[in-house]
């Protein structure tokens, strides 16, 4: 994987690059299954922009995309494989994703007919271009239905944890957690109704790598002022390889996953570079390091104080004081921005498929904007409604991990690739080391997708109860009551007075 970072591509006549696949027309963009492999309207060729992005700031826009709030759950995952085991599972699950990353651009950059994509369907039509027309119009579909299901889960839980961080920031405050995700929602509003290009307010990347190692950090030093005694549970415990079992390592693997992936976004992220032949070293030099780190400071460091009874996000785990406002401050400004990153590539494929060409991002007519904002709005509704139907964290991490994130981020990929190799004039080189590793990354997607998908349902399910219902005020972490907050760090008193 180091040496992808040198990887550079041949020369191409400009007459090459100019007759690749053009962009999708609307109703190619959308979710349906209608496919054309001829000309495309001259409306979806006057929709293509230039990217402007460089190396740098895509690699903290791929921070900004993989690094969110999986990370918060890292700790959860760690417990479930130990302080040794739960290490080696993370450069593993790092590495594969990594790889699969790089397998998307190599089709996007190598194969003819993909080299002009700018969405996942187009990307996913162009790689399947020679195939039968059933199966390449399966593929397309599932292409959209898991990238747009996986976005709007994704903004849905944003939106959550962002109300969440709210409710934790103003804890004095007996404002319940719908209330808060509304508040989270204004805040955002004006930032979704004006950026339409992932790169649009670039102080905003850089400001969401900084609040995220707020996040982990604050927590994590605070942890280690007060030392283990004051912050592990007192039946908690750590193990260098924990005690597995089959839930245990399906949920852990899927946190990981859910943590790790960005491929079904990585084409739209790709298009917005200047140079997409350096997108290797945005990611394996610059992005990847920087995950890694990030990863084992919250598994590996959260794991240590918090013990194998960590529950809910890392920030979630200090007593009500200001580093736990700080936090939260923190977690509010990251949730938002990693929102407003997913939320381009979502409204932008919502508005191209109602009216393509307002959909371009360098349109600046009023109807555009209008257009522009209307989708903004309605997924904003949309999102904090799907807030407010699943308002637990943990779970909903390991349902989005098991589910849609396998089939997105891993199989499609693979696939793709695959049938790139079998119809390129020139087939890419591949090693029988690397044909294993698709092979085992396609393997463990596959168990994640069934097995994991039914037992993130059954945990649900079994545990539906003590989450309560959907819209109640969960005002559990982000009230500083005894009746919200009883088994909170630092709420020792409630249960003296419980006892009485």
């Amino acid at each position: 994987l180091a040496q992808a970072s040198n990887l550079t591509l041949p020369p191409q006549p400009a007459s090459t690059q100019m007759a690749c696949e053009p962009e999708p027309s609307a109703s190619s963009n959308s979710m349906s299954t209608s496919d054309s492999s001829g000309s495309e309207s001259v409306a979806g060729a006057k929709n293509t922009f230039q990217g402007k992005n460089d190396v740098w700031l895509t690699a903290g826009i791929i921070v900004a995309d993989v690094v969110g709030a999986g990370i918060l759950g890292m700790p959860r995952a760690v417990r479930h494989f130990g302080w040794m085991l739960g290490p080696v599972v993370l450069v593993v699950m790092l590495a594969a994703n990594v790889h699969i990353s790089l397998l998307i651009w190599r089709v996007r950059m190598y194969y003819e007919p993909c080299q002009s994509a700018s969405t996942y369907i187009s990307l996913c039509r162009g790689a399947f271009k020679k195939a039968p027309k059933l199966q390449r119009q399966v593929f397309m579909f599932l292409t959209g239905m898991s990238q747009y299901s996986f976005l709007f889960g994704l903004m849905g839980l944003y939106l959550l944890s962002a109300g969440k961080g709210l409710g934790m920031l103003f804890y004095h405050y007996r404002v319940c957690l719908p209330v808060w995700a509304a508040i989270a929602g204004a805040i955002l509003l004006p930032f979704a109704g004006t950026a339409r290009e992932m790169g649009s307010y670039k102080s905003l990347v850089w400001i969401n790598i900084l609040t995220l190692c707020g996040t982990i950090l604050i927590p994590v030093c605070y942890y280690i002022v007060v030392g283990v005694d004051a912050i592990r549970p007192e039946d908690s415990h750590i193990e260098a390889i924990a005690a597995m079992t089959p839930s245990g390592v399906l949920s852990g693997l899927s946190t990981f996953t859910f943590g790790m992936t960005s491929q079904f976004m990585l084409t739209e992220i790709i298009s917005e570079m200047k140079d997409p032949a350096q997108f290797p070293k945005a990611y394996v030099t610059i992005s990847a390091p920087f995950q890694f780190t990030a990863f084992m400071i919250a598994g590996l460091g959260g794991y240590y104080f918090l013990g194998d009874r960590v529950t809910g996000m890392l920030n979630e785990n200090l007593p009500f004081n200001v580093p736990f406002q700080v936090a939260a401050a923190c977690l509010v400004i990251h949730m938002l921005i990693s929102y407003l990153i997913k939320g381009v590539v979502l409204c932008r494929a919502m508005l191209s498929t109602a009216k393509e060409e307002w959909s371009n991002p360098e349109d600046s007519r009023k109807r555009s904007l209008a257009a522009w904002n209307g989708v903004v709005i309605s997924c904003l509704l949309a999102a904090w409604l799907l807030a407010n139907l699943v308002p637990f964290f943990g779970e909903a991490v390991d349902l989005l991990g098991a589910s849609f994130t396998p089939l997105s981020c891993w199989v499609i990929p693979i696939l793709m690739f695959i049938r790139f190799y079998m119809d390129a004039e020139e087939k890419p080189h591949v090693s029988a080391f690397e044909w294993f590793c698709m092979f085992c990354e396609m393997v463990l997607a596959l168990i994640l997708m069934f097995l994991g998908t039914y037992s993130s349902l059954m945990e649900i399910r079994a545990n539906w109860a003590s989450s309560g219902d959907p819209f109640e005020c969960h005002c559990e972490g982000i009230w500083d009551t005894c009746a919200c907050s009883a088994t909170h760090i630092g709420m020792d008193a409630c249960t003296v007075l419980a006892d009485r």
